[in-house]
């Protein structure tokens, strides 16, 4: 995409995020971002302008600094995991839990009463009635472990808001723009990337314009982007099950 003769303002040097994120922080309507690169910190920021009713879209790689590491990661935010019950074998799974307490409550009773028995007549042949009573808890581990294996919930996964994941890889073509659009009204393009260091320490370029046309071809370029069936994208449900556990019932 070209676009000629656009009004615009330039900075060079470190700090360079600092008027965007000022024009992000005063959105009325939508943020949308493209950077291959992510700060937990700046991710935060997304969240907060999403609830306060901004619409977000963003565009990025899977190099989010926050992947992995401890569980409260911007990650789980932006990727809810949602769950269904299956209400009958929910059911089922209830009347057999109820079922080895009741085992469980008759096998104790009965150890109980044999102890009483054995010390009133002084005679542990009374022990040999152990037999029922082991079967009894072979029966209870069995349902335990049928409990265990049923499945009652099922998963998928959903967006806070609207982004793509790209893959980067040497075998695919690799998002490396840094595009920002505030309210269709506002843009940015440049070298700082969506990260902390990016925005504050590092030595960036970036471009600033409020020019109508030159917005209107950026907000087109954004939309092809985002819809691009030529790079391959993460797989949100696979991804929400590498991050949350799944438990069966």
């Amino acid at each position: 995409m070209f676009y000629n003769n656009a009004l615009c303002d330039i900075y060079i040097g470190s700090g360079a995020g600092k008027k965007l994120i000022n024009d992000m922080k005063a959105a009325k309507r939508s943020v949308k971002i493209v950077s291959p690169f992510l700060s937990p910190y700046l991710i935060s920021e997304l969240i907060y302008l999403k609830n306060n009713n901004i619409d977000i879209k963003l565009i990025t790689t899977n190099n989010i600094e926050d992947f992995y590491g401890y569980r409260e990661k911007n990650i789980y935010k932006l990727i809810i995991q949602n769950r269904n019950t299956n209400i009958e074998k929910q059911k089922i799974r209830d009347k057999w839990i109820n079922f080895t307490s009741q085992l469980s409550y008759a096998g104790f009773s009965l150890i109980a009463l044999l102890i009483v028995l054995a010390y009133y007549f002084r005679d542990t042949k009374v022990f040999f009635c152990f037999t029922p009573i082991i079967i009894l808890f072979l029966i209870q581990s069995l349902y335990k472990t049928k409990i265990k294996k049923l499945r009652i919930y099922t998963y998928y996964y959903t967006q806070l808001f609207p982004f793509k994941v790209y893959i980067a890889n040497e075998k695919t073509s690799i998002i490396h723009s840094k595009i920002y659009l505030i309210d269709d009204q506002i843009a940015y393009i440049g070298s700082l990337n969506f990260t902390q260091s990016g925005t504050q320490f590092n030595h960036e370029t970036r471009i600033r314009t409020t020019d109508v046309n030159a917005i209107k071809e950026i907000s087109k370029e954004i939309d092809l982007l985002f819809e691009n069936p030529y790079m391959l994208a993460a797989d949100i449900q696979l991804w929400g099950r590498q991050l949350y556990a799944e438990p069966l019932n």
